[in-house]
């Protein structure tokens, strides 16, 4: 056995004779340099097997909370975020003429309604949210305990409508209609004779900035939410065209818990001396959370 094949080398050859303990340990640790044990080898596959597993588990983790996390808020890390776990379809009555108790000619249930509608905007958020996002140095700290804050879909209902106490007659001018809730939004603007009918010219065109910002605040909001809900078209006796089936079934979350949840942290921040500025003092130094009073506007400065 003088030739040897270069990929095998046995541990003892006829050339070569093995005279102590010593050469046989020397040889047998160069044998397992050169060939891994088969012990190794399955350790090897061991580690590979383990690390399958493990990618395997969090991919199927991954795509099960995509399925089941809600597209409402299951992404943004807001208080709320229960709310949006379930949802329901729901079709909305917008077919034909509007009708209903938020919409129609100025009238004072429509103020009322609408009043009702916002009357738990300003809410109570938690000490942990805000530091969680890092806004404890800006944010407006109430005295008993948490920050001043508000659901996103408050502030686009008050974009478009505004709480009107009672409308503008006499020498009541758009200031003192506006100072409780920023009342200058779209369904107002629809009818400034009945709401606003001594508005001044500054006036008109302050109200139209922020009319231009509401309109971006909607927009987004809708684009953000991406409704995909589809709507068919249909025919009419009227004419050639088709007009739009505005009857299509949307997915909604209960709003009557997000009214739960606004009312049950809810905040009056117009009691008197109840938030103060570091600056200028307190923000409502007359309190009269009722009555609108001048030079008295609250937040929404856009």
């Amino acid at each position: 056995m003088g030739r040897h094949n270069k990929e095998y080398s046995p541990v003892y050859s006829d050339e070569r004779s093995v005279t102590s303990l010593e050469d046989v340990e020397v040889e047998l640790a160069a044998a397992q340099e050169r060939q891994p044990s088969r012990l190794s080898k399955l350790g090897l596959w061991a580690v590979h097997a383990a690390f399958m597993i493990v990618y395997t588990s969090i991919f199927i983790v991954s795509m099960y909370q995509k399925n089941t996390v809600s597209g409402v808020f299951g992404l943004l890390d807001s208080p709320p975020n229960a709310i949006g776990e379930k949802t329901h379809l729901e079709v909305f009555p917008i077919q034909g003429p509007p009708h209903g108790k938020y919409t129609g000619e100025p009238r004072p249930e429509v103020d009322q309604a609408w009043k009702d509608l916002l009357q738990y905007n300003n809410i109570r958020v938690s000490e942990d949210w805000v530091h969680r996002w890092g806004r404890e140095h800006e944010a407006v700290k109430l005295p008993d305990g948490g920050y001043l804050g508000m659901l996103s879909v408050f502030h686009e209902l008050h974009c478009i409508v505004s709480i009107a106490q009672s409308r503008g007659k006499g020498g009541q001018g758009w200031t003192e209609l506006t100072n409780r809730l920023g009342q200058k939004r779209l369904y107002q603007t629809l009818s400034p004779d009945y709401y606003f009918p001594n508005a001044t010219e500054r006036e008109i065109a302050t109200n139209r900035e922020h009319n231009q910002h509401c309109l971006e605040v909607l927009r987004m909001g809708a684009a953000c939410r991406g409704d995909i809900s589809i709507i068919t078209h249909m025919w009419t006796d009227i004419d050639a065209q088709p007009i739009v089936n505005q009857t299509a079934p949307h997915q909604c979350v209960d709003f009557d818990k997000v009214m739960e949840y606004s009312r049950d942290n809810t905040v009056d921040v117009y009691q008197e001396d109840y938030i103060v500025h570091p600056k200028f003092g307190p923000s409502f130094p007359k309190g009269n959370s009722i009555k609108p009073f001048k030079g008295q506007e609250m937040g929404h400065h856009h």
